[in-house]
């Protein structure tokens, strides 16, 4: 772990910015100077990086199944309600679900609606665009992940 990387990490662990190197340092139990010494020579010792997946809960598991996709409305700051699908594992992305006329244009309550930017992906009666991708897509997946998000769709809706 780089020193940038600790430094992060241990701001978003503790949940402020306020004292980080102190409060970090009791959680590891060591001295505030050894964590100062660590990030100015620029090298965190391997057993933090442990230390950090433990408090994460990395070596647990879950008693529960994670939840794949998530389809809901939300509200728009123009008080529209817009329908979007939302994956939650990897690869992470947000679709929203545009219902479309015959004649391949967004309904009138959809808009306003970007179907022309960006990645789209026709399923027939609505289209999935203005897609915000959270993590990488594997080369030659991209179309399989949007197929699949239309499936989830429809399962949700019949």
């Amino acid at each position: 772990m780089t020193a940038a990387e600790f430094s992060a990490s241990s701001i978003a662990l503790l949940r402020s910015a306020v004292g980080w190197q102190s409060a970090i340092a009791r959680r590891l139990r060591v001295d505030g100077r050894t964590v100062r010494r660590w990030l100015s020579a620029g090298a965190i010792p391997a057993w933090v990086d442990g230390r950090f997946a433990e408090w994460l809960g990395a070596d647990a598991i879950a008693p529960w199944p994670r939840d794949e996709w998530l389809i809901g409305d939300a509200l728009g700051g123009d008080g529209q309600r817009r329908e979007y699908v939302a994956h939650l594992q990897p690869p992470r992305f947000v679709a929203r679900v545009i219902a479309c006329g015959d004649n391949g244009h967004p309904e009138a309550d959809e808009e306003p609606a970007d179907i022309l930017a960006g990645v789209v992906y026709s399923s027939g009666d609505y289209v999935l665009a203005e897609i915000a991708w959270i993590d990488e897509v594997a080369p030659g997946e991209l179309v399989k992940w949007l197929e699949a998000a239309a499936d989830a769709v429809d399962g949700a809706d019949g």
